[in-house]
């Protein structure tokens, strides 16, 4: 399987092609299906340059559902899946329909609700009566016989006497930068700020990490970073050459660069 590699194509096309239990986990941030309606805000200004965000409700369920079977098949033993995804303006219901449509129909089930809190909330929103959305989720999923073993890496800080060990209190609260410079391709990314984080708990040196919305590249540059490798998914062509030019530009400036096979 090739590794560091982004894939300028739908994450459902990648994952037909990669190897069965040869990722150790995903770190994405989906489209959000901001609105229902064309010539909506989201519409006018989408997340991707050839993905329309107003996919009816059942049709975005139907979809999500497709991929994280389509995880199933992909992700080793007691891996998991980190799954930014929140509440829009326009359909503040959706993500607790979404998690309730994934337990139903897949494999997966929820370990842990990650809150990411950011220092602050764009955009403000012009309404009297609706609170400014200053944290956002993120879904732990592991597979529903896994929940005793799924992979998250704590330290020991103590063992007792018995041989029972205790480890680091890790909260579920995260407090992170909002984005790493806002850029015309992508406005809605995450910070490798949070993407550090969260690899600092859940994954380990040379662990394989997919990113199926991969956008500007916040998954594979945190990758390198944390001595990962990476495998992302990006339908959008300008984000995918933009990605590469960012890692490259990453390793340059740090002297470092992302694990070789």
């Amino acid at each position: 399987m090739i590794k560091n590699i982004i894939y300028n194509e739908d994450c459902i096309s990648t994952m037909n092609k990669l190897d069965e239990n040869s990722i150790d986990l995903v770190i994405t941030s989906p489209p959000y299906n901001m609105t229902k309606r064309k010539g909506g805000y989201a519409d006018k200004q989408p997340r991707y340059d050839n993905y329309q965000d107003w996919k009816t409700e059942e049709e975005y369920l139907d979809w999500t559902n497709n991929i994280f079977n389509l995880y199933d098949k992909v992700i080793k033993e007691n891996g998991v899946v980190l799954y930014n995804f929140s509440y829009s303006i326009e359909n503040p219901s959706l993500p607790y329909k979404l998690v309730g449509d994934i337990l139903n129909n897949t494999n997966w089930m929820v370990a842990d609700t990650i809150i990411w809190k950011k220092p602050h909330a764009i955009p403000h929103p012009a309404s009297y009566n609706r609170l400014n959305r200053i944290v956002e989720f993120v879904w732990v999923f592991c597979r529903k016989d896994e929940l005793k073993t799924f992979n998250m890496y704590k330290d020991i800080t103590k063992t007792s006497d018995k041989g029972q060990n205790y480890y680091e209190v890790i909260d579920n609260f995260i407090e992170a930068r909002n984005n790493d410079g806002s850029t015309q391709l992508n406005k809605a990314t995450f910070s490798t700020d949070l993407i550090d984080k969260l690899l600092r708990m859940y994954a380990t040196d040379e662990s394989v990490v997919y990113d199926s919305f991969m956008g500007t590249g916040t998954t594979a540059v945190s990758a390198v970073k944390n001595n990962c490798y990476y495998i992302g998914s990006e339908i959008s062509e300008d984000q995918c050459e933009y990605t590469k030019q960012r890692i490259k530009e990453y390793e340059e400036n740090n002297r470092v660069s992302s694990p070789r096979q």
